[in-house]
């Protein structure tokens, strides 16, 4: 993605529209269990009522840049173009706490001038006998650790690069210092039947966390039958105040048992001058371009190619919080793809002069090699501006609030 903020995207997440978002901490998976066996579920729902939360932003903003490449590039097209923006964006959500054991939560999103309502979550979460913990019902679950390269977050593969509204079923059942999580996951947008998945495009999937002193575990399979079989393992520690990450992702043909594939990264974060300064780096090697594993008869044709670019990635984010006055914020993100020459670098800042406003100003770049008959995922092509512009800069001032209510028994 080029441009992290594109002003005219139909924002649905609220509170991550900042343009320096990517280079937090990546957020942590709610699951339903942690590592002393007390249920995040169980203390949800011990007491009955509601709470409602709703979140509001503004947006306005600029983003000139070019139509085409820039002149270093030779090419004879320089015309220059601009683009202004404006969008609203609100989302409510409700928080039913019918009984011990089981709660409804449900979260619309309203969004203007692109007018549009959507449910954005709706899901159910059952506790038996603080035992076995289940979730069912439209929402979204990520796996894996990584900020630059997902690769690990087998979920979203349901269907590579499409996208779709995801449908999950799923329990959790904490074990000593970790737990099982088992799911079935499936996205609509793919079915052959508009109205109703089959069972092939059903995936089914599991992983195992254990909490050990000095490192969290985790480890899953995922399986559908029009795609590979892939399992994957990730591993995080902190060892003198340096937090390191690694994983590792296994895909294979599951009929023929061939095209068996390894991908792997190894990444940290390292914080200087207390907060102050915050390093993200992060090495990726990504072996599934092409292997060939589309399958006639359905509609994962994304998954003949992986949506990562071929071989090994850099990744570079940092973050600069000097302090003091209006919060000050400076960031730059670096990714770089070593076989297409190809790389996305976007440097910028945020400012709060007031409450509830921010301004942001960041000039993403795509720099490199361009799309041809060997390189179809040069970050020239992949990026989230309509236009496809490889140079942009983006002024965004946001106005944002979010306000929460509660009643309990």
């Amino acid at each position: 993605m080029l441009v992290a903020v594109s002003l005219f995207a139909e924002t649905t997440d609220l509170l991550d529209a900042d343009l320096d978002s990517l280079f937090d901490d990546p957020p942590e998976e709610q699951t339903l269990e942690e590592s002393s066996g007390n249920s995040i579920l169980s203390s949800s729902i011990r007491q009955r009522g509601f709470s409602l939360d709703a979140a509001y932003s503004f947006y306005g903003g600029i983003a000139p840049g070019w139509t085409e490449a820039p002149w270093y590039w030779d090419t004879e097209d320089e015309e220059y173009s601009h683009i202004i923006g404006t969008n609203m964006v609100a989302g409510l959500g409700l928080d039913f706490r019918i009984s011990e054991t089981l709660r409804v939560y449900n979260r619309f999103s309203f969004s203007f001038p692109d007018f549009g309502i959507s449910v954005e979550e709706f899901y159910f979460d059952y506790n038996i006998n603080n035992v076995v913990f289940m979730r069912a019902g439209k929402y979204d679950l990520t796996w894996g650790i990584s900020p630059n390269y997902p690769f690990t977050n087998l979920l979203s593969r349901v269907p590579a690069n499409k996208g779709g509204d995801p449908y999950i079923a799923k329990v959790d059942i904490p074990i000593g210092i970790g737990g099982i999580q088992l799911l079935a996951l499936t996205r609509k947008g793919f079915w052959a039947d508009p109205s109703l998945p089959a069972f092939r495009e059903i995936g089914y999937g599991g992983k195992y966390n254990i909490a050990l002193p000095r490192a969290d575990i985790d480890a899953g399979l995922f399986f559908l039958k029009a795609m590979p079989l892939r399992g994957f393992i990730s591993v995080k520690s902190t060892i003198a105040n340096t937090e390191l990450y690694a994983e590792a992702m296994a895909s294979v043909e599951h009929e023929t048992w061939e095209d068996f594939k390894i991908s792997g990264n190894l990444g940290f974060y390292q914080d200087i001058f207390g907060e102050m300064l915050r390093i993200n780096g992060e090495l990726f090697y990504n072996s599934e371009y092409g292997a060939g594993w589309f399958r006639l008869g359905t509609d994962l044709r994304d998954e003949y190619i992986s949506p990562f670019i071929n071989g090994l990635n850099i990744a570079m984010n940092v973050v600069y919080k000097p302090g003091g006055l209006w919060g000050f914020r400076f960031f730059t993100q670096w990714l770089y793809g070593v076989n297409e020459a190809a790389a996305q670098l976007v440097p910028g800042l945020t400012i709060d002069p007031l409450p509830h406003v921010n301004i942001s100003l960041a000039v993403p770049m795509a720099l490199g090699s361009r799309i041809d008959e060997n390189s179809t995922l040069a970050y020239y092509r992949n990026n989230a501006d309509r236009n496809n512009r490889p140079f942009a800069v983006v002024f965004l001032v946001t106005i944002s609030g979010d306000y929460k209510y509660g009643h309990y028994e």
